[in-house]
């Protein structure tokens, strides 16, 4: 009678391991439920608006070179050129007529998951094993409840763990603004090229021109529990378009 009590207890303290042991990554799933997104610019520009009044056209051209092609670059492109247009710039297929060239390249977009399979599987296996041990009247009954208990504790805690992942997009996108200017524009390009392990060549251009050039970088991370990289990617390029036409 006592043996099949403690079979009971010993059913219902694996349920509640196996619902318990992925706790905490269960939480932090619950709370990346709703896609986050953030985007970080590395250094800002300042667009002069004096210039800007006058230069109403703007030609947009944007790359992929990202693991993450679902950031499509003609629908970036396209969302980017209607708010754009929503402040009154006229987009343009020549970029010789623009008056603001903007280049974008996803440099490095990829992904990257957190699962708690390890930690759940061992917090599941030590209580399984615990409870098991204690419940066990004679010393042989107390080391094979000990192991069913690891064993059915373990696989809980590691099916909670596959289950939940709070999954990541990080990368970085380089943009680049070229400025039509009244005035000339005058500098150097400078190349520095590697041969080998102790020699570079370094080589230099002056340039004259009549824009101005401004670059910057910007981060972007997006993460959410279970993860749909087709959404992920709309996001990113909606608040990506966002971002650069807020700059106008």
């Amino acid at each position: 009678m006592r043996q099949s009590i403690n079979l009971k207890v010993l059913a219902l303290l694996m349920i509640f391991v196996f619902f318990t042991s992925g706790c905490a990554h269960m939480m932090n799933a619950i709370e990346h439920a709703d896609l986050q997104t953030k985007l970080t610019m590395t250094n800002t520009i300042f667009l002069d608006p004096v210039t800007k009044a006058k230069n109403r056209t703007i030609y947009v051209s944007v790359n992929n070179t990202s693991e993450l092609q679902e950031v499509d670059t003609g629908m970036l492109g396209q969302l980017l050129a209607s708010k754009l247009s929503a402040k009154d710039y006229q987009i343009v297929t020549d970029p010789t007529q623009a008056g603001y060239i903007i280049q974008i390249n996803v440099l490095y977009m990829d992904y990257v998951r957190q699962t708690g399979t390890q930690e759940g599987g061992l917090t599941g296996a030590l209580a399984g094993a615990t409870g098991g041990a204690l419940l066990g009247q004679s010393r042989d009954t107390s080391i094979a409840l000990g192991i069913i208990g690891g064993v059915v504790g373990g696989l809980g805690g590691a099916l909670i763990g596959k289950a939940i992942k709070v999954e990541t997009y990080a990368g970085s996108i380089d943009l680049q603004i070229q400025e039509k200017t009244d005035k000339p524009v005058t500098g150097q390009i400078v190349t520095s090229a590697s041969q080998g392990t102790s020699t570079t060549i370094e080589t230099k251009q002056e340039i004259n021109t009549d824009r101005q050039i401004y670059r910057t970088r910007i981060n972007c991370i997006a993460q959410q529990t279970n993860i749909d990289k087709n959404e992920a990617a709309k996001v990113i390029m909606d608040k990506l378009s966002t971002q650069i036409a807020q700059m106008f």
